[in-house]
């Protein structure tokens, strides 16, 4: 197993996994927005989508279909992950063969 495949792969997901805490930190600083207002938040989540919206018993303010970064970003994390080990076994049976 080379050393920088590795490294980069390593770098990579970091990368990916920070991107992933800022956007999940953003999305409860979005909720967290609405109690003081007196609303509760409510979150739908559709496949890479998601609608956020805010009800306070008799009025509510309806939200916006928009792409759900945290989804989008952990498919990126398995899909990265997934290529390095089939790449990784394809060299290892090269090497064998």
């Amino acid at each position: 197993m080379k050393l920088l495949p590795l490294v980069e792969l390593i770098v990579v997901n970091g990368v990916l996994l920070a991107f992933l805490v800022w956007v999940t930190g953003d999305c409860s600083y979005r909720a967290a927005y609405w109690k003081p207002e007196g609303f509760t938040p409510t979150l739908t989540r559709y496949p890479f989508f998601m609608i956020t919206s805010a009800t306070n018993g008799s009025s509510s303010i309806g939200g916006l279909l928009s792409v759900d970064w945290q989804q989008v970003l952990v498919v990126l994390l398995v899909a990265v992950d997934l290529v390095y080990a089939w790449s990784a076994l394809k060299s290892r049976n090269k090497a064998s063969a």
